[in-house]
């Protein structure tokens, strides 16, 4: 899918677009935001984006955090210049352009073992922008894009991860797995749901913003019958 027919998407309180390398000093700020996080309240079910995970005994932590930054902006570039592309790795932004997270996912499936996968969505907001309903506007507008083409999202969550999982619910996931070892992390264990396509639309309030072209149609016969 070419990029012009996904993004930049709008919301009302988001501009989600491509990451730049300008977004470096920014994303590192989250980066740590994360960690940090993840020292605190690992108690309370939160668990860091992968990506950035450094544990805190780790040597020379910050500098590793900030490698990981750049490998993933490198990754971002990489991923704009595949063809066909494959991953979409997006910059989630207030609407006066501030940086506050990402989501990521996979627009072709690919194989797993027998399984044909389809979508492998991550994502992650600054801890000090939580709770304030941002990441779930994000994932729903980019799934939104995703359901245009498929009717069937897979999503892995870390078992521990309670607020990932709470999220993966309201846009319709139910659970239908369990991996003991996958390839995030350090071969960490995932819990494996599935989200339909009717399932998203019915748990989403982007079903009364858009909806599907054989509503639009009927809605637009019943009007001519009555103008007849």
């Amino acid at each position: 899918m070419p990029s012009s027919k996904m993004i930049p998407i709008h919301t009302s309180r988001l501009f989600i677009d491509e990451f730049v390398a300008q977004d470096y000093q920014r994303l590192r700020e989250i980066a740590f935001h994360i960690n940090h996080n993840a020292d605190v309240r690992s108690a309370e079910g939160y668990c860091p984006f992968y990506t950035f995970q450094v544990d805190k005994e780790t040597p020379n932590r910050d500098i590793a955090i900030r490698q990981k930054v750049s490998e993933f902006l490198i990754k971002a570039q990489r991923e704009k210049e595949q063809t066909p592309r494959s991953t979409y790795r997006l910059a989630v932004r207030l609407l006066d352009g501030k940086l506050i997270g990402n989501v990521t996912i996979d627009m072709l499936p690919f194989k797993e073992g027998n399984k044909t996968i389809y979508g492998d969505l991550g994502y992650f907001i600054d801890p000090q922008y939580g709770s304030q309903g941002y990441a779930t506007e994000a994932v729903k507008s980019v799934v939104h894009q995703f359901f245009k083409q498929y009717n069937r999202l897979d999503i892995t969550t870390h078992p521990k991860n309670k607020f990932s999982q709470k999220l993966i619910e309201r846009i319709g996931g139910v659970q239908t797995g369990y991996k003991q070892s996958s390839q995030y992390g350090n071969h960490e264990p995932r819990v494996i749901f599935e989200v339909h396509k009717a399932d998203f639309y019915k748990n989403c309030a982007l079903n009364s913003h858009y909806p599907d072209m054989l509503a639009v149609l009927i809605k637009y016969k019943q009007r001519r019958g009555k103008n007849v």
